[in-house]
C-alpha cells in the first residue's frame, strides 16, 4: 500500500508501507477520500509536532475491510466517516460525556494505538507512527470506535470532510455554544470550518448569522450556505452585541474581536488552532461585570456515538452542503500541491480520493 509518511519536517515522503492485521478491537480500512486539512499543514512545517515518522491525514472515509476480534460496531464491506478522536469511554471524563477531553490518550499521542504498539513498517521493519485514521494511507488500522456506518449512496469525498472540518464547526455551535432558535451568531474566518459552522448555525435556527472574512468570494459562500449577514473585514467594521462569536483562525486579532464582539453573558468559542506561543489580550473586566464567556472547543466538543450518525443524517437529508467547500479532488501524489496552497493563504479543501 501507499502511504505519505512524514519523515521529518517539511520532509514528506509518498512511498510503499505494510500493514499488520488487526487486533482485538481494530478496524482495517480501505480509504475512500481525505481532506487536506490546515493542521496537516501545521504538522508538516512543525508548528504543531507529532512523533515521526508518521502517516498523517485525520479527515477521513472509507470502507471497513476487515475486523478484529470483538468488533460489533461494524463489519466489512461498511461505508465509514473516521472520527481522528480515540477514547476509552470509561475514564472520569468520558463518562462525563467529554469524551474529547478523555484521560487515557497517552498512547495515541505518542503515535500507536491502545496497546502501544504500531501496525504500519516499511518493508526493512522500520515502525511508522499512527494519526488516527492516518487517512494519507490507502489502507489503514484504526480503533473500532473510532468509526461510523454511512449511506454508501453519499459521496465519499463529502463524508471524509464530516471528519474534521465539518464535526468540528457545527460542534462548536450545537456542543460547545449550545445555540438556540433566535439566536445571533458572528463567525470569524470562513474556512471548511468556518462555513461548518455558519451552517450548524443554521441548523440550530440561529436569528443572525453574520461571516466575517478578508476574501470576497468566501463571503458569498457564506451567504449561499446560510449567513445573513457579511462583513468584508479589513473594510467594514464587526458589529458587537452577538450572542455567540466563533473564531476559527487562531490569531490572536481575531480571538480579540470575537471577545469584543459578544454581548453582555454571550459566549465567545475559540476553534482556531493557535500557534503555541499566541498570547491575545482580553478585557477582563468587562468579562467579569458583564460575565461573557471566552471558551475553547476542541473537535467540536464531539460525542462521536451520537454526533457523527447525526451529521450523516444531515448531509443525506441535504440540510448540510458540503460539495461548496471542496476546491478540488486529487490523487494522493497530488498532496504536496494541495499543502503548499495553504502558505498561499488559500483556505479551501483539496480531497484526495483513492481509486
Amino acid at each position: 500500500m501507499r502511504a505519505a509518511v512524514l519523515w521529518a519536517f517539511d520532509d514528506l515522503r509518498i512511498q510503499e508501507l505494510e500493514l499488520d492485521p488487526p487486533r482485538a478491537g481494530e478496524v482495517v480500512l480501505r480509504m475512500g477520500a481525505s481532506g487536506v486539512c490546515r493542521s496537516d499543514h501545521h504538522s508538516v512545517s512543525g508548528i504543531h509536532p507529532h512523533v515521526m515518522p508518521i502517516v498523517l491525514g485525520h479527515e477521513g472515509s472509507a470502507v471497513v475491510e476487515a475486523v478484529g476480534e470483538a468488533v460489533v460496531n461494524v463489519a466489512p464491506g461498511e461505508h465509514v466517516v473516521c472520527s481522528w478522536l480515540p477514547y476509552c469511554g470509561t475514564c472520569r471524563r468520558c463518562a462525563a460525556g467529554k469524551p474529547a477531553l478523555c484521560e487515557r490518550q497517552e498512547a495515541f499521542d505518542a503515535g500507536s494505538l491502545a496497546d502501544g504498539t504500531t501496525r504500519f513498517h516499511t518493508a526493512d521493519g522500520t515502525r511508522i507512527s499512527h494519526n488516527v485514521p492516518s487517512s494519507f494511507a490507502e489502507r489503514s488500522v484504526v480503533p473500532a470506535n473510532t468509526v461510523f456506518p454511512v449511506d454508501a449512496a453519499l459521496p465519499m469525498e463529502q463524508v471524509a470532510l464530516l471528519g474534521c472540518a465539518v464535526m468540528t464547526g457545527v460542534g462548536a455551535v450545537l456542543n460547545t455554544a449550545e445555540v438556540r432558535p433566535g439566536d445571533s451568531v458572528v463567525v470569524i474566518g470562513c474556512g471548511g470550518v468556518g462555513l461548518s459552522a455558519i451552517q450548524g448555525a443554521r441548523i440550530a435556527g440561529a436569528g443572525t448569522i453574520v461571516a466575517v472574512d478578508v476574501l470576497p468570494a468566501k463571503l458569498e459562500l457564506a451567504k449561499e450556505l446560510g449567513a445573513t449577514e457579511t462583513v468584508l473585514s479589513g473594510r467594514d467594521e464587526i458589529p458587537d452585541g452577538f450572542d455567540v462569536a466563533i473564531e476559527c483562525l487562531g490569531r490572536p486579532e481575531t480571538i480579540e474581536q470575537a471577545t469584543r464582539a459578544i454581548a453582555p453573558g454571550g459566549k465567545a468559542v475559540l476553534v482556531g488552532m493557535a500557534h503555541p506561543e499566541a498570547r491575545p489580550g482580553i478585557d477582563a473586566l468587562s468579562m467579569t461585570v458583564q460575565e461573557k464567556t471566552v471558551t475553547g472547543s476542541w473537535y467540536g466538543s464531539v460525542v462521536p456515538p451520537r454526533d457523527f450518525p447525526m451529521l450523516a443524517e444531515l448531509l443525506r437529508r441535504g440540510e448540510l452542503r458540503l460539495e461548496p467547500l471542496i476546491a478540488r479532488t486529487i490523487a494522493l501524489d497530488g498532496i504536496h500541491e494541495a499543502l503548499a496552497r495553504f502558505g498561499t493563504g488559500e483556505e479551501t479543501r483539496s480531497v484526495i480520493v483513492y481509486g
